[in-house]
């Protein structure tokens, strides 16, 4: 069979013998979560039919409590053939592309550190709401329930009954890790909760403690409930009734924090000067490419992003450095891309949105792709432009439908032409474990949109021409 190859940029075949300048491994949207947490509102998906509601969703899925399973799957997966599918290089990086854990918790991301690095990660899911002890039984359990013996509303619609999964699921993964290079960038949910909303001394309060809010409260009807979660949201966590092992590691994250996990497990791009002046953004040179990675999380709150006018200015300056090295490239990466970075809360003229940060790129010609996630959906988009113009890759999320990870492959040929060879790729789970029980729960849950997250076929396994 023959690749499907884009020229939307122009190009032309590639001849000669080609050179692998950089082979990456791409994962976005891993979301690893606390299932338990106390600072969820999983209440509001029940709501998800009314308009008013939906721009807060997804607020929980039925699987989510899986996602550290898929993950564990993908890593071991990728360290047991650390190569490019085309190339056969061996990956000069792994890289996450943001929202590595769902809550902006210290236990989610030590949980996906433990599995990226190597590690011991678990997060008990007793008490989230998949368990439904002390249901009365007198009406449907609202959520997916796995116990056989619960009647709630998802079994009537198909969804399994998957023995002892409270249990398999709150053990332990120990992960020998990737075994090679590895780097993010931070997501609106690795620092923000549930991805929305900036932490406060109220909602901290609650994710610490003992009572975990299942049902919507009564009387609770806000006209905007996305404006009140991003200003108030404790007001979506209080009052619960469910009891939970409170827990300290569950308080949230400061980018201060965030940085100084990642130097301390190893990752690439980040040391402890990052962490001592709170600088997100950083850069990985090889050999052949510079990769910049750029933190678009909005400061004032809310899960669409931004630009500061002095991160542009930072990244004018490396590209122009590589501008001057004749054959090395720059690709770009941050969790939001062209289409999210459209935050204008808070009305700050320091920040900057998607036009500004695109004609940057375009300025530069050693510029030929920029690397997304947080849409959770696989789409490629040209950028031409009167300097050769960049591809713009979005992988979609592992916690979702497809759950795959990406391979990208950037090879130049004898004729000088170069080619972005990208790969799509599922884990390697045998049926009955968690990691294939997460994957297909999450085909059930996307329903008619799962052909939509997985992408058209160009925008998955293909190649990508760039005179």
């Amino acid at each position: 069979m023959k690749p499907l190859v884009r020229t939307d940029l122009g190009g032309t075949a590639p001849g000669g013998n080609a050179e692998c300048l950089l082979a990456l491994w791409l994962m976005s949207d891993v979301q690893v979560l606390d299932a338990a947490s106390p600072a969820r509102g999983e209440w509001v998906e029940l709501l998800g039919d009314s308009p008013k509601w939906q721009p807060l969703l997804p607020m929980h899925r039925p699987y989510e409590s899986l996602t550290h399973w898929a993950l564990a799957a993908h890593v071991d997966k990728v360290r047991r053939d650390p190569t490019g599918p085309h190339s056969r290089r061996p990956y000069d990086l792994a890289l996450s592309l943001g929202d590595n854990i769902d809550n902006a918790q210290h236990n989610e991301l030590d949980a996906f550190l433990a599995i990226v690095a190597g590690g011991r990660a678990q997060l008990p899911v007793w008490g989230c709401v998949q368990d439904a002890s002390g249901h009365d039984g007198n009406t449907p359990w609202p959520y997916w329930c796995p116990d056989a013996a619960v009647d709630d509303l998802w079994k009537r619609k198909g969804y399994p009954a998957v023995p002892d999964f409270l249990a398999r699921a709150s053990e332990a993964i120990v992960s020998q890790g990737l075994g090679f290079p590895w780097a993010s960038v931070p997501g609106n949910h690795d620092l923000m909760r549930q991805g929305t909303a900036l932490p406060g001394p109220a909602i901290e309060r609650i994710a610490v403690g003992r009572h975990k809010l299942l049902l919507p409260p009564d009387g609770f009807d806000p006209a905007d409930p996305l404006t009140l979660f991003v200003d108030d949201p404790a007001a979506f966590s209080r009052g619960g009734a469910r009891l939970v092992a409170p827990l300290e590691s569950r308080r949230a994250l400061s980018k201060q924090e965030w940085i100084a996990a990642h130097v301390a497990r190893g990752a690439t791009g980040h040391h402890a000067a990052s962490a001592a002046l709170v600088q997100t953004d950083a850069v990985i040179d090889t050999d052949h490419a510079r990769i910049l990675l750029l933190d678009t999380n909005h400061p004032q709150g809310d899960y669409q992003g931004s630009i500061g006018t002095a991160q542009l200015a930072w990244l004018e300056q490396q590209l122009a450095e590589v501008d001057r090295q004749p054959g090395r490239v720059a690709v770009l990466a941050s969790h939001h891309g062209s289409v999210s970075l459209t935050n204008m809360r808070g009305a700050d003229p320091q920040r900057q949105l998607a036009a500004a940060l695109t004609a940057l790129l375009h300025r530069h010609p050693c510029v030929v792709a920029w690397l997304v996630g947080h849409r959770h959906l696989h789409e490629i988009r040209p950028h031409p432009g009167p300097l050769g113009g960049f591809w713009e890759i979005s992988t979609g999320s592992l916690i979702d439908w497809p759950s795959q990870t990406r391979a990208v492959e950037m090879l130049r040929h004898g004729n000088g032409q170069l080619e972005i060879v990208c790969t799509l790729q599922d884990h390697a789970a045998p049926a009955g474990s968690l990691a294939h029980w997460h994957r297909e729960l999450a085909r059930r849950f996307a329903g008619i949109r799962a052909a939509g997250m997985g992408g058209r076929p160009e925008d998955g396994t293909t190649h990508l021409l760039r005179p």
